[in-house]
C-alpha cells in the first residue's frame, strides 16, 4: 500500500485576535459592582469580555501522494498561508496533526529566510545549510542557482539592496535546486516578470516529472488551472472542494464571478470606448449546438455570441460593420484576434438589436483563464469597445486525439503539426 507523502488529520489552528487585559483594581471594581446589583436588583452585572479567538483552520483532512501538483485556492483569510506554514513547521497546529514523509523546501514569502545584511552568495550557502546540505554539496549546485536566478551581477551585494523581484528570483532558485521531495510555494509567481514566471513553471514541471510533490498557493486561477492537477478549495478554514483542478476551479469561478450577472455587468460598464451609437449588451459562449456553456475544453468547437443594441436611430440599415474579438492571457498578453474584416463575410445589416456569432473550431487555448475584449466598428469608426468583457475558463481537452497536451511552459496555444522521419 502506497503511503501519502503528506497526511493531514483533523488539523485546526486558532489565533488570538484580542486579549482583554485587566488589572487587580478592574477585577475588584467589577466584583463590587456585582455585589451591589445583587443586593439591589437581585442580579449581577455581565461578565467581563473574554479573549477573542479566530479559527484559521477547522478540522481539515486530506492526503497528498508523491508526484501530485496540488493548488490551494480560496479568498483572503481562507487559511491557505496558515496551512503551508504548518506544513513548513513554522507554525504549530492547535489540534490535529500533519505527517510529512520526505524533505520539505518552502518559499512562503519574498526572500524567506534571507539575512538582509548578508550578500546573495552568503545567503545561498546559509539557506542550503539550513536544509541539511554540506558546503561541498552546495558547491555542486551553486552556479546552477546563480544562473537560474539571474542575479549574478549582484551576487556579492547585501540582499537588503535587492529589489523584490531580485529577492524572489534568488529565493525561488535556491528552493528549487535543493532537490526537495516536497516543494511548498505561496504566491511565488506574483512577483517577477513573465519570462521568469515561465522559467519557474518549467523548473517546477521538471521537478514533478521526476516524482517531486508540489503544493502551490495562488490567487491566480490561471496559474492554478495551468499548473495543478488537483485543487483544494479552502473557505473560512474549511475544505469546500478537494478533487480535479478543472472541476474545482470551475466551481470556484462560478461563485466568485456569477455567470448570470455578465449581461448586467456588461450593460453597466462605464469604461467602454467608442461613439456609443451601438453598444454590446451581452456576451455568451455557446457549444457546437449553440447552447450556453460555462467553460470550454481545449480543442472544443465553440461560438462567441455578441449581442448588441442600437442606441441611436440609424439613418440607413446598411453599413460597413466590423466586429472583433481579442483573446489575452491573465497578464494582458495578447494571443490572437478574430477580426471579421479579414474574412469574406457580409456584416452590413444592422437592426435595432441583434447578435453577432463568431465560430472558433477546435479552440487552441491550453487550460487557463483568458480575458476577452470585444469591439465594433461602423463605417470604419469605433462605436463600442469593452476590454475584459468576459473571463473565459478553458479546461483540459483532447486537442490532438492522443489524450496529451504540451507542457504548459511551451506556451498558451496548441497548433496542428506533424513529425516525419526520413531515412538517409
Amino acid at each position: 500500500m502506497i503511503e501519502p507523502v503528506i497526511s493531514v488529520k483533523h488539523l485546526s489552528k486558532q489565533y488570538l485576535l484580542e486579549h482583554q487585559h485587566q488589572d487587580v483594581f478592574a477585577i475588584a471594581k467589577h466584583r463590587l459592582k456585582n455585589l451591589a446589583k445583587r443586593a439591589i436588583y437581585g442580579k449581577v452585572a455581565s461578565e467581563p469580555a473574554k479573549d477573542k479567538f479566530f479559527w484559521a483552520l477547522k478540522d481539515i483532512n486530506f492526503d497528498i501522494y508523491q508526484g501530485e501538483r496540488v493548488g490551494i485556492i480560496g479568498q483572503n483569510g481562507a487559511g491557505k498561508s496558515t496551512l503551508l506554514k504548518i506544513l513548513s513547521r513554522l507554525v504549530y497546529p492547535t489540534t490535529g496533526e500533519a505527517i510529512i514523509r520526505g524533505r520539505v523546501t518552502s518559499l512562503l514569502e519574498v526572500g524567506t529566510g534571507f539575512n538582509n545584511n548578508l550578500s546573495g552568495r552568503e545567503n545561498i550557502y546559509l539557506n542550503a545549510s539550513l536544509h541539511g546540505l554540506s558546503r561541498p554539496e552546495v558547491d555542486q549546485i551553486f552556479q546552477d542557482i546563480v544562473n537560474f536566478s539571474g542575479v549574478g551581477t549582484f551576487l556579492d551585494t547585501p540582499v537588503k539592496h535587492y529589489s523584490s523581484g531580485m529577492r524572489v528570483r534568488l529565493a525561488f532558485s535556491v528552493a528549487a535546486h535543493l532537490d526537495p521531495d516536497i516543494l511548498l510555494l505561496d504566491e511565488v509567481l506574483a512577483v517577477g516578470d513573465i519570462a521568469f514566471q515561465k522559467k519557474c513553471l518549467q523548473r517546477v514541471e521538471g521537478l514533478t516529472s521526476s516524482g517531486r510533490t508540489i503544493l502551490f498557493v495562488s490567487h491566480s486561477i490561471g496559474h492554478i488551472i495551468q499548473f495543478c492537477d488537483r485543487v483544494i478549495w479552502l473557505d473560512h478554514g474549511e475544505i469546500r472542494f478537494d478533487g480535479a483542478a478543472t472541476d474545482g476551479v470551475q466551481l470556484y469561478q462560478e461563485e466568485q464571478l456569477p455567470y448570470q450577472d455578465i449581461a448586467v455587468k456588461l450593460a453597466q460598464r462605464s469604461d467602454r470606448t467608442g461613439t456609443g451609437i451601438v453598444q454590446f449588451t451581452d456576451i455568451e459562449i455557446l457549444d457546437a449546438q449553440r447552447q450556453p456553456i460555462k467553460s470550454v475544453a481545449t480543442g472544443q468547437d465553440i461560438y462567441f455570441a455578441l449581442k448588441y443594441k442600437c442606441l441611436t436611430p440609424l439613418s440607413s440599415p446598411t453599413f460597413d460593420v466590423y466586429a472583433c474579438i481579442r483573446v489575452e492571457t491573465e497578464h494582458k498578453q495578447r494571443l490572437f484576434g478574430l477580426p471579421s474584416e479579414i474574412l469574406p463575410i457580409d456584416l452590413t445589416q444592422l437592426e435595432a438589436s441583434g447578435t453577432f456569432l463568431c465560430k472558433v473550431p477546435r479552440l487552441p487555448l491550453i487550460p487557463g483563464i483568458y480575458g476577452i475584449t470585444i469591439s465594433l466598428l461602423v463605417n470604419r469608426q469605433l462605436v463600442d469597445k469593452v476590454s475584459e468583457a468576459y473571463n473565459l475558463l478553458v479546461v483540459e481537452g483532447d486537442y490532438y486525439g492522443t489524450g496529451k497536451l504540451p507542457l504548459k511552459s511551451y506556451g498558451q496555444l496548441c497548433v496542428d503539426f506533424d513529425w516525419i522521419h526520413i531515412s538517409e
